[in-house]
C-alpha cells in the first residue's frame, strides 16, 4: 500500500516551472577571416532591471566596409559566483529560443548560421556583412523565449529575455 501511495504522489507532482534566468551580460564576438579585424561588442547590466545603468562597449563599433564577420553570441548571469553560462541553456532549449536582429541607419546585413531541430533559426551564430561606409546606426539584438510557439519569425510570440542596442558605423 505504501508503494502505491508513493507512486501516486509522484505522478501528481507538478512539472517544474522553467524560470527565466537573469542575463547580465551579452557578448558578440565578430570574427573575420584571418582574424585581423576581429571586434567584440559587450553589454553588461550588473543588476538586471535594477537602478544601475548598463554599460555597452565599445560606445561605437566600427565595422570595415566590405568585410564579412561571423558573429558568435555568449550570454551570462554574472550576478552569481561562479557566473552562469546562459548560452548553454539556450542551446539546450533551442526549439524555444530565437534571436531577432534589427538594423537601423547603417548598411549591415545579418544572416543566421544555426537552426533548431525544426529548421527554424536560433541566432547564436550569424554572419554580419558590412556594406557601404557612411553614417552610424544601430543593431538591436532581442532574445525571444517562445516555448511551444517558435516558428522562426521575428518578433513572433513569447517573451523578451533580453534586448540590447549596439551603436554601429561602417568605415573604409
Amino acid at each position: 500500500m505504501l508503494s502505491t501511495m508513493v507512486i501516486y504522489s509522484c505522478s501528481e507532482d507538478p512539472k517544474p516551472v522553467n524560470e527565466e534566468e537573469l542575463i547580465t551580460t551579452l557578448v558578440v564576438d565578430l570574427i573575420t577571416p584571418g582574424g585581423l579585424d576581429n571586434l567584440q561588442l559587450q553589454f553588461f547590466d550588473e543588476d538586471g532591471d535594477g537602478a544601475i545603468d548598463p554599460i555597452t562597449t565599445p560606445a561605437l563599433a566600427q565595422l570595415t566596409s566590405g568585410t564579412t564577420y561571423v558573429a558568435l553570441l555568449t550570454l551570462k548571469n554574472e550576478s552569481v559566483v561562479p557566473a552562469d553560462d546562459i548560452t548553454l541553456e539556450i542551446k539546450e532549449e533551442k526549439n524555444d529560443h530565437l534571436f531577432c536582429f534589427a538594423v537601423t541607419g547603417t548598411d549591415v546585413t545579418i544572416a543566421y548560421n544555426d537552426e533548431d531541430d525544426n529548421g527554424n533559426p536560433i541566432g547564436l551564430s550569424t554572419t554580419w556583412t558590412a556594406g557601404n561606409a557612411g553614417t552610424g546606426g544601430q543593431v538591436q539584438i532581442t532574445l525571444r523565449h517562445q516555448p511551444g510557439t517558435k516558428d522562426g519569425t521575428c518578433p513572433g510570440s513569447g517573451d523578451t529575455d533580453i534586448e540590447v542596442r549596439f551603436n554601429v558605423q561602417i568605415v573604409d
